[in-house]
């Protein structure tokens, strides 16, 4: 990790219903710039941010999705091998925050990995006199679903980079916890074999003792099969002789 230019490398999805400000969310945090214009994002997009935190290096690959459902075919396999998704709802529109539950959190658990790490963003806070959507209730829904929540405006920037670090730092905590994780296994490996090799001695041992005893286990039957051969011959005799003795009669 010392050679490379950053000492984490973290993918994001962020993903909600079109018209929520995903784009400008992610051009806010990564480029720290706004644009009253709104443009439909098609398909995909992506940008990369590095961040320091307590002294490390941590890369940021945030995929921007569309959010209509005639692209929702293409933003689904960017799912896969994502470490967080972000969702977005628009605090003006309570429909986009509804089809968090109803929509998004299915398409998380359909595509994304099993410990995938969640980050509610309830967007567009700077039209607050506009709100449909209350930030008490929102906020014990993501505790209930263990999400980061924050309320954010990617006009005034207000939230958004805090809410990227939370998000970073606890990923952060999940791979150091990860790669502690695997150190320990070599020594477990190691112990492993030992015992192996110690039960493979006992089977080889056990083994030889079951050929020892099927070896002697075999003479006796050899010579049980002897003795019957001969008395099979002894009954044989003694019926050819009634035989002849009936004839010897007539």
């Amino acid at each position: 990790m010392a050679n490379r230019e950053y000492d984490y490398l973290i993918k994001l999805v962020i993903i909600g219903n079109s018209s929520v400000g995903k784009s400008s969310v992610l051009l806010r945090f990564s480029d720290d710039q706004f644009s009253e214009s709104y443009l439909t994002t098609i398909g995909v997009d992506f940008r990369f941010k590095t961040l320091n935190i307590d002294g490390r290096k941590v890369k940021l690959q945030i995929w921007d999705t569309a959010g209509q459902e005639r692209f929702r075919t293409i933003t689904n396999a960017y799912y896969k091998g994502a470490d967080g998704i972000v969702l977005v709802y628009d605090i003006t529109n309570s429909t986009s925050f509804e089809d968090i539950e109803r929509f998004w959190l299915n398409e998380v658990e359909s595509y994304a990995e099993k410990d995938v790490e969640l980050l509610l963003l309830g967007n567009k806070s700077d039209l607050s006199d506009q709100r449909q959507v209350e930030t008490n209730m929102v906020s014990e829904y993501a505790e209930k679903k263990h999400m980061d929540f924050y309320e954010t405006s990617a006009k005034t920037s207000d939230q958004i980079e805090q809410a990227f670090l939370s998000i970073s730092k606890r990923l952060m905590s999940k791979k150091d916890a990860k790669l502690a994780e695997k150190k320990k296994r070599p020594t477990n490996s190691k112990k492993g074999t030992g015992s192996s090799s110690e039960n493979s001695q006992k089977s080889s041992s056990t083994s030889a003792n079951s050929t020892t005893n099927a070896n002697n286990s075999q003479q006796p039957t050899q010579t049980n099969e002897k003795i019957s051969l001969g008395s099979s011959s002894n009954q044989q005799t003694t019926k050819s002789n009634k035989l002849n003795l009936g004839c010897c009669q007539v």
